[in-house]
């Protein structure tokens, strides 16, 4: 029994769900308030709502509005987390389903027989980003193969700043614009117990700005690559699973900048050799190389109540510095009658030693009201994310309003 209780009427049959450079290097003359490179850094983290997993046979239309307050800078790529992920500190890989399946754990499809079309929307104020999306999923017509398509488009402000010839300081809007197009495949090698996917996607990533004459440039290098993540689930026999994921396989991108390389800013006055401030814009990688894992039981042996524990290795993101972002999480989800109760925590380690590591606790509820045939049911949500140690706090919070519709064919 390998589920989300988040929704009563979304839930499957149980018996088919078995489961910048260095201070020394400073000019006298320069900013005399320059922090440390791994001082400078800024985070992000994105949000969006995911809504729906229809029951049985039945076609779940959702149409999900979300909005996420960001405490720092936009997510790192058009990717999209939902409410449910949120909660759960961006956990569960072993549990996740539907559409939330296509995007975190596509080999998790197989275990949950779900029609789903989903639009997205996702918001990140501080740094003006917006992204939409849409995912349909079908595991309903064949019983070895799910399919999941998609489409990801983000378009961002973010600002970074610097000093000018007369040295005051002077904020540049940066243009970040994104699209990815997916095409998730699962296949069970042993119903209701082994399941593997490939997602291939095409994504392209751009960061510009316009210069003093109004021509358009190019901050950091464009991405316009095919990438590939692959996955497998393992359950057993509804009391628990395995999950591994591989992440951006080929398709994998360095990010704007390092403390070793920093953005372009050319066609701009501004003063010479002084060093930019890079605000809202995110050092991590829009698409990285990764590793992840997660192992989730069902005390119950039931869908209601899952633990979950995750992990996450990124190798992109820290290689200039031969380090390796880790990410390791738990989280746990109880649904009360119709109300799905989740709570998460996640460690995040950002480069080498401990000085900028970060911890998260995170929760949610939700209250869901199930589609009768024929008509139209509800789920509400809400989510947050709030950074307990380390610098620069990050706040993330989240709400889904979805409706859900069950027509009568």
């Amino acid at each position: 029994m390998l589920a989300t209780l988040m929704n009563a009427a979304c839930q499957p049959d149980a018996r088919a769900f078995a489961s910048c450079h260095d201070d020394s290097d400073r000019r006298a003359d320069g900013p005399s308030n320059r922090a440390p490179p791994r001082a400078r850094r800024t985070r992000a983290r994105g949000l969006l709502y995911k809504c729906t997993v229809p029951k049985g046979r039945a076609i779940g239309l959702a149409l999900a509005l979300t909005t996420g307050l960001f405490a720092s800078t936009a997510d790192a790529s058009p990717a999209v987390d939902g409410t449910r992920n949120l909660s759960m500190g961006n956990t569960g890989r072993g549990s996740t389903y539907g559409t939330n399946a296509v995007l975190l754990n596509p080999s998790n499809m197989a275990f949950a027989q779900t029609f789903a079309i989903e639009p997205m929307y996702q918001l990140n104020i501080q740094s003006r980003t917006s992204g939409i999306g849409i995912i349909i999923m079908d595991s309903l017509n064949n019983s070895r193969v799910s399919l999941g398509l998609g489409y990801l488009f983000m378009r961002g402000k973010p600002t970074v700043s610097f000093l000018d010839e007369m040295r005051n300081e002077k904020k540049l809007d940066l243009s970040r614009f994104g699209h990815e197009a997916l095409l998730a495949v699962s296949v069970t090698i042993v119903k209701r117990w082994l399941a593997v996917a490939v997602k291939p996607k095409y994504q392209y990533v751009s960061l510009r700005y316009r210069d003093d004459d109004g021509a358009a440039r190019n901050a950091a290098g464009k991405l316009n690559a095919f990438g590939l993540d692959a996955a497998l689930t393992a359950n057993f026999a509804g009391w628990a699973a395995i999950a591994l994921t591989g992440t951006n396989l080929t398709g994998n991108s360095s990010p704007a900048y390092t403390d070793e390389r920093d953005v372009k800013i050319e066609g701009i006055a501004r003063l010479e050799d002084g060093e930019i401030q890079h605000g809202t814009l995110s050092e991590l990688s829009d698409y990285p190389l990764g590793f992840g894992w997660g192992a989730s039981v069902f005390p119950l042996h039931h869908l209601d109540f899952s633990i979950n524990a995750d992990g996450f290795h990124d190798f992109t993101t820290y290689r200039f510095e031969k380090a390796t972002r880790l990410v390791y999480g738990g989280s746990a989800e109880f649904v009360a009658g119709p109300v799905p109760l989740r709570f998460g925590t996640v460690w995040d380690s950002r480069g080498k030693g401990k000085k900028d590591d970060r911890v998260f606790v995170s929760g949610g509820i939700a209250y869901v009201r199930p589609p009768p045939v024929g008509s139209v049911g509800v789920d509400v949500g809400f989510g947050f994310s709030q950074q307990v140690m380390g610098r620069d706090k990050e706040t993330v919070i989240g709400f889904n309003l979805g409706l859900r519709i069950h027509p009568d064919l």
